[in-house]
């Protein structure tokens, strides 16, 4: 406020003597100088003292600021689905530095992402929460000597402008318009997203690598913490490298990577397996190069249908059918979104876990003598109907491990060729086993007390081994199936007596014929 001080009665003095000296008027009156008295006390005291006009009350608090706000949706947005931030924010004495669309969008382009909900919930929530503070902060206050402590725990800190520096690669963040009070506090807004240090070092870490994908995507929130898990053992071995380190490298890889439902449908939690064993499993899902589905397609029709992984072992590619699409299989996990690119590689999503045991799934038909596919080679996923199997059985056996049928006593039935029940059924409709296949396969089951979760969560050779390995399996058939039936089975010599587990899946018993659903584990040759 700027007080102009007049002297009065000098300045009066100094006028009359100008008049005269000048001769400005015939004559100086009172009324003159009275007038000039008030006009010039009149300015004296206008320009001393005025009162400052009061800031008007706000009206709003700050989760109604945000709401109503046409150029916040994508925050509004998050807090509606956040209940704890919602909360947050409404309490008393908060300062929110408050992301408008642009700075959303703004970093979805510098992430590659369609939408931030593809980002694992824990970063974005820690991110949103490193926004608020809980006091109120001017914006006047502001400079290179304030540090304000997030919700999130870690400081915002300011330059010497009085603009943001903890913005992640932005150090010089400013502020749009004017700062809005709040019943509860005020609101700066900001157009770029600030991230704590802690998360813009994951973040500049992977940006564009595999790792971005596998870590900070919603989709893969259990693979990501396995990872983390995984190496808490890698850690502790001179010769095993790091998982963060493989697909955060400069070496093109390929990940066919479990989306999170795989693992709760197989109730395979982070406590299922130990570090070594989750290191293990996450090394088989990868596989050297920069490989896309078009590529090991076409791999797989010259004849090449095996990748070798990390883990060093064999996973078969096989071609199947995933939700009424066509698509392929790596070692046993449908493929559901392939080619996720980034400058070291790709990632391609699998509904199921990639394993060192292959896995299949197949439809055999209740032959009940007839000609459809109801036997089948366990060992390689073929199905055949009893012409095809009786033509490719020779001296050297037959490629048989398993039929389905249903018996008038023991319905559904998984039978090794050598059983007696299956002998009559086939026998009985003119098509007799005996004799026709030559030296036959002799597989062995056993029924066991093993739940669908527990046949889920079998990945590696030594369970599959533990599970399936036993004195018990000396049946030539498996009876009475029911859907979620685990069998374990044990294929004869010229399998070199490879083990496998089958999960009934499902049974359809139309005509007392029908058809079987099984799921199918078996070991891997060299595993």
């Amino acid at each position: 406020m700027i007080v102009v001080y007049l002297p009065i009665f000098t300045t009066i003095k100094q006028i009359k003597t100008i008049m005269k000296k000048k001769n400005l008027f015939l004559k100086s009156t009172s009324s003159l100088l009275a007038m000039l008295f008030v006009v010039m006390s009149a300015f004296m005291f206008t320009a001393c003292d005025p009162e400052e006009e009061p800031e008007p009350e706000p009206e709003n608090s700050i989760l109604e600021i945000v709401a109503n706000s046409d150029s916040h949706t994508q925050l509004a947005a998050f807090v509606n689905a956040d209940a704890d931030l919602a909360a947050a924010l409404g309490g008393d004495n908060l300062t929110l530095f408050a992301p408008n669309d642009a700075a959303f969008d703004k970093l979805k382009i510098a992430l590659g992402v369609e939408s931030l909900e593809q980002i694992r919930p824990d970063v974005i929530a820690a991110v949103l929460r490193f926004h608020a503070v809980n006091s109120v902060e001017r914006r006047e206050s502001f400079s290179e000597e304030t540090e304000l402590t997030t919700v999130q725990s870690e400081n915002i800190t300011f330059n010497a402008e009085g603009n943001i520096f903890t913005g992640c690669s932005d150090t010089d963040v400013e502020f749009v318009g004017e700062e809005l009070l709040a019943t509860n506090g005020v609101v700066h807004v900001v157009e770029t997203i600030l991230v704590p240090t802690s998360i813009c070092n994951t973040i500049g870490a992977n940006l564009n690598k595999v790792s971005q994908t596998l870590l900070l995507s919603a989709e893969f929130t259990t693979l990501a913490a396995a990872i983390e898990k995984a190496d808490t053992y890698a850690a502790d071995q001179p010769n095993a490298p790091l998982l963060t380190d493989v697909i955060t490298g400069e070496d093109n890889i390929t990940v066919f990577a479990p989306v999170n439902q795989v693992f709760e449908t197989a109730g395979i939690t982070l406590e299922t397996f130990t570090a070594e064993q989750w290191y293990g499993i996450i090394l088989t899902h990868v596989v050297a190069g920069d490989l896309s589905a078009e590529a090991i397609g076409g791999g797989l029709a010259n004849g090449d249908n095996t990748l070798t992984t990390f883990a060093q072992t064999e996973i078969q590619v096989a071609p199947t059918v995933f939700m009424e699409n066509e698509t392929l299989a790596i070692g046993g996990a449908p493929v559901v979104s392939p080619d996720i690119t980034s400058e070291n590689g790709r990632v391609h999503a699998v509904a199921g876990v990639v394993s060192s045991v292959n896995t299949y799934t197949t439809v055999l038909l209740g032959g009940q003598g007839n000609d459809e596919k109801g036997f089948y080679n366990a060992f390689s996923n073929v199905r055949y109907s009893y012409a095809e199997a009786r033509d490719e059985s020779g001296t050297d056996g037959s490629p048989v491990d398993l039929a389905y049928y249903f018996g008038t006593n023991n319905e559904a039935t998984l039978a090794a060729i050598d059983s007696e029940g299956l002998n009559a059924v086939y026998t009985a409709v003119g098509l007799p086993i005996e004799g026709i296949f030559g030296t036959r396969n002799s597989t062995r089951f056993r029924v066991t007390n093993l739940s669908p979760t527990q046949f889920g969560g079998i990945l590696l050779n030594s369970q599959l081994e533990a599970a399936a390995s036993s004195e018990n399996n000396t049946n030539f058939s498996a009876t009475n199936l029911q859907e979620g039936s685990v069998v374990a089975f044990t294929l004869d010599a010229a399998r070199d007596a490879y083990v496998g587990l089958i999960r009934v899946v499902e049974i359809d018993d139309t005509n007392g014929n029908g058809t079987i659903t099984i799921e199918v584990k078996v070991q891997v040759a060299g595993n």
